[in-house]
């Protein structure tokens, strides 16, 4: 593949990271950010599941609405079949991981089954119909949102644990200055942005 042809996948990686990250630009995904994001190994545990759940689930999405929905015509039904592709892969990933690679498995504990309910991995297969991505940009838009979602959940991981040594109200509470944090984050991802954009890089 030519190097001009791997330029607007590699904008469209770029901007579903850190341009319009889902956590942070579009508020999807908040729930777990925010009450994994208390350990570090934890929160890379969940980002690596959500990413790896993303990926396979918008691949998924993108066959089902293509190959059956909208040659059916049943476009209106695309909600209620990836809910249960989400459902579904994250049934099968904890199935498959529990018979080969048990101490993977254990090493995610409880973090599978919580796939199911992240609405993050919904938006992002929702995203990919109504910009109508062809299965390519799918794919790359599903990995950038992957990684930008375990880029913010880490680093709120290790900026919470270096909060928790500092002398923070007690009037903010761990939710509080977990969302201060988020928005600083956001603030620094929107600066990189708009470096990138000018600087042409």
């Amino acid at each position: 593949m030519e190097t001009t042809s791997l330029m607007p996948l590699l904008g469209l990686l770029f901007t579903a990271a850190i341009s319009e990250n889902v956590a942070l630009y579009y508020f999807l995904g908040m729930c777990p950010l925010i009450s994994i994001s208390s350990d570090l190994k934890a929160a890379f545990q969940m980002g690596i599941t959500v990413s790896l759940v993303m990926l396979i689930t918008v691949a998924a999405d993108y066959a089902i609405f293509h190959l059956v929905l909208r040659p059916l015509g049943f476009e209106y039904l695309q909600l209620l079949f990836f809910i249960l592709t989400i459902a579904a892969v994250t049934q099968l990933l904890e199935e498959f991981l529990d018979r080969f690679f048990p101490a993977i498995h254990a090493a995610f504990g409880i973090f599978l089954p919580l796939i199911a309910v992240n609405c993050a991995i919904l938006g992002v297969s929702m995203f990919v119909v109504l910009r109508e991505y062809d299965l390519v940009s799918s794919l790359v838009y599903a990995a950038g949102s992957g990684l930008g979602w375990l880029l913010v959940i880490c680093l709120l991981a290790a900026l919470r644990r270096r909060v928790e040594m500092s002398s923070v109200s007690p009037h903010l509470g761990k939710t509080g200055i977990t969302m201060i944090l988020a928005a600083i984050i956001a603030m620094a991802f929107s600066g990189l942005a708009e470096v990138v954009v000018r600087g042409g890089i």
